[in-house]
């Protein structure tokens, strides 16, 4: 069998039956944004009363980004890779600490480029009081790779997951989808933003029930929500906020916006949406509802519209 037949996903669900289940002080391992550790805390790496959360993410030359021979574009790419992390932690209602970082790179890869690179990195860090406090650097001959490990904390009463969604919930969104694919992923054309200050706000407001980030996609969000929390969700595409220039299929399927997808109940969702705005200005959408099983696109009329299999998936 190949990965091809099964994809990422489904390598991730056979990975984790042989993996097992977690064993002490590990909350939450395989299956979300981010494996979540509990234990005594504080000794001065955390908090008492807060969980560790750890996440990675990868980038790879040719699969995740282009290159142009443009040591600018190295210090945007830099900025993305963290920020692919720093929106794990935040999907999970936290706050990110420290990171590692691995770097592979051809040998002939100049020096000013790798500084650039970190330079992208570490002013991200510093934005979020990151500190990189380690990793490794190996040669890479098919390409550049990037690999950072990032650490962060949450409040146990505060901590959100893929799997609390109920039925009668309905589906909110920060931000528009679909810029990415309209400007074809293009790193030098990439708009960097996270959403760490308004999944805080998400997370103390105890409003929201589930919560991920958009990174794979809008549907493939809402389709982990559901997997995660045995359920299933009806997405109305009229309601979708969608990006400059972009179509409902990119803003569907494209990815890579690195937004928030959460769930709350619906009497408590024009509450949440009134502090975002009141704290921060940001505007959130309602794009559908939680329901009993099955996900399904459904407009306003009630007329059903052919769902695909979801946004990137790594083999495919």
């Amino acid at each position: 069998m190949k990965l091809s037949s099964i994809g990422e996903f489904g390598l991730i669900q056979n990975l984790s039956k042989l993996i097992g289940k977690a064993r002490q002080p590990v909350v939450i391992g395989v299956g979300d944004d981010c494996a979540v550790i509990g234990g005594s805390g504080d000794r001065g790496i955390r908090k008492t009363g807060t969980y560790c959360l750890i996440t990675t993410d990868t980038l790879v030359e040719k699969v995740h980004f282009k290159l142009h021979n443009d040591i600018a574009e190295y210090k945007v790419l830099g900025k993305k890779a963290m920020a692919a992390n720093i929106s794990d932690i935040a999907a999970m209602g936290g706050w990110p600490t420290f990171a590692v970082v691995t770097i592979g790179a051809k040998k002939n890869t100049s020096v000013e480029a790798i500084t650039a690179l970190y330079r992208g990195m570490l002013s991200l860090a510093k934005k979020h009081n990151i500190q990189i406090i380690g990793g490794d650097t190996v040669s890479s001959p098919l390409g550049l790779m990037i690999s950072i490990t990032l650490l962060g904390e949450v409040e146990k009463q505060y901590m959100l997951t893929r799997s609390g969604a109920k039925v009668g919930d309905v589906i909110l969104v920060t931000g528009k989808f679909g810029g990415e694919a309209v400007r074809r992923f293009d790193i030098r054309k990439s708009k960097i933003e996270n959403r760490c200050r308004d999944a805080r706000i998400i997370a103390k407001s105890r409003l929201a029930s589930a919560m991920i980030d958009s990174s794979d996609g809008l549907v493939r969000s809402v389709s982990e929500i559901c997997r995660a929390s045995k359920i299933g969700a009806r997405i109305n595409p009229d309601l979708v906020p969608i990006a400059f220039g972009a179509n409902l299929e990119q803003a569907l399927y494209g990815g890579e916006e690195y937004e928030l997808v959460f769930t709350v109940p619906k009497t408590k969702a024009n509450k949440l949406k009134s502090l975002l705005w009141k704290k921060l200005r940001s505007r959130i959408s309602i794009v559908g509802e939680i329901v009993g099983k099955g996900i399904r696109l459904e407009n306003s009329l009630g007329n059903r519209i052919k769902l695909k299999n979801g946004g990137y998936e790594h083999f495919r």
